[in-house]
């Protein structure tokens, strides 16, 4: 936090008066469940956003990202970007959707640092778009519940900046917990907590592949999953997403899709059932079973929803055959980013060394190993 203090002084000649910490989140469990109104078991994690920030007079906010060296102002009383970088775009639609709700804002400077890597399929913009909300809220004189908040920052998303992306990453980041990891219920909007295991860490390994929502596969996949629930819905009434479907309804009418949305599905349902085996295994302590539970994941992840990549095979294969793993499947949305390993603790720097060693000799790119831990969903302290 000594960073974004010291950069607000700099930048606006005064002192901040508040703080605001945001994580980043990898799911562990549910890759393209949530869209789905499935389950996810999510992590919030220790790289993260860090803000300072003071009310200012006027209508215009000015953010700073240290991280980029750049900034960007906004108009509070309609969202226009009056200047700046592409990622106002964020901002901007956090501020409008606020207005769309009937809040009146108030504008405020601040100066804010991410260990999030961009493009990495860890939320950072579902992060940034958190905490602008709960900046917003303070310095105009609102709070919005924990809830309404992730659904409200989904819509920015969804509206303004064009990603029809589901509630998962607005959701984690500003629920979690520590010690604890997520699995959530996206249709109804609820979660249990689950404890996670004390000599079990988190690997979040960087392919160096950036990864890009707008623009790619991930709406034709939406897309696909809601043509299968179409034609499974002429044949059962109560099949609003595939989470309502069974995989014995699913191989019983399978042939009656097409394909592409035959596989999409196939994945999604049993996607599903792995959130269900995670939270059982994690919860009994039966850590032989997770290798098994991943290993099914990230093969379904390519061969039945097609949303791997080189990069991501080869990071697949340095991962499981690395020191002190206990297992390694995607993160994110896939089409590269990050990908993830559970790492018995003691072993992680040893399984650090030996992923960016294979990484490298198998496609010449160096990878980012990062050990983490879980860490509280957004939230605002007195500086």
């Amino acid at each position: 936090m000594t960073n974004v203090i010291n950069n607000f002084k700099k930048l606006f000649n005064g002192n901040p008066l508040f703080s605001v910490v945001t994580p980043g989140r990898v799911d562990l469990m549910g890759s393209h469940t949530d869209y789905n109104h499935g389950y996810v078991v999510t992590m919030p994690v220790d790289l993260k956003i860090e803000c300072a920030f003071a009310p200012c007079e006027g209508d215009i906010l000015t953010l700073h990202s240290c991280n980029l060296d750049t900034l960007v102002k906004i108009n509070v009383t309609d969202g226009a970007q009056i200047e700046g970088d592409n990622w106002g775009k964020y901002v901007s639609a956090v501020v409008k959707v606020l207005l769309d709700e009937g809040y009146a804002l108030k504008a405020f400077n601040g100066s804010f640092c991410s260990s999030i890597p961009i493009g990495s399929g860890l939320s950072s913009s579902a992060a940034l778009e958190a905490t602008v909300n709960a900046i917003l809220g303070k310095v105009s004189g609102f709070e919005i519940d924990k809830k309404n908040s992730a659904l409200l920052t989904q819509k920015a998303e969804n509206v303004y900046v064009g990603v029809n992306c589901g509630i998962l990453d607005q959701y984690s980041v500003i629920f979690g917990e520590k010690h604890k990891v997520i699995k959530l219920d996206c249709r109804e909007l609820t979660h249990t907590l689950v404890s996670w295991p004390k000599n079990i860490m988190v690997a979040i390994c960087n392919t160096n592949k950036p990864r890009t929502l707008h623009g790619s596969e991930y709406d034709e996949r939406r897309a696909q999953c809601e043509e299968a629930v179409a034609v499974f819905a002429k044949m059962d009434s109560n099949i609003k997403a595939l989470r309502d479907v069974s995989i014995e309804f699913f191989n019983m009418h399978k042939d009656k899709l097409s394909d592409k949305a035959r596989k999409r599905a196939e994945f999604i349902i049993q996607e599903n059932d792995r959130t269900h085996e995670l939270e059982a295994a994690l919860t009994n302590g039966d850590v032989d079973k997770l290798k098994d539970i991943f290993a099914r994941s990230f093969n379904g992840a390519k061969d039945l929803f097609e949303i791997s990549n080189d990069a991501m095979v080869h990071m697949y294969k340095a991962m499981s055959t690395a020191t002190g793993v206990v297992a390694s499947r995607q993160a994110g949305a896939g089409f590269g980013g990050c990908m993830v390993s559970l790492v018995y603790a003691d072993k992680l720097e040893d399984f650090k060394k030996d992923v960016i060693k294979t990484y490298k000799d198998l496609t010449g790119i160096e990878c980012v190993v990062y050990g983490v831990h879980t860490e509280q969903g957004t939230h605002i302290e007195n500086i």
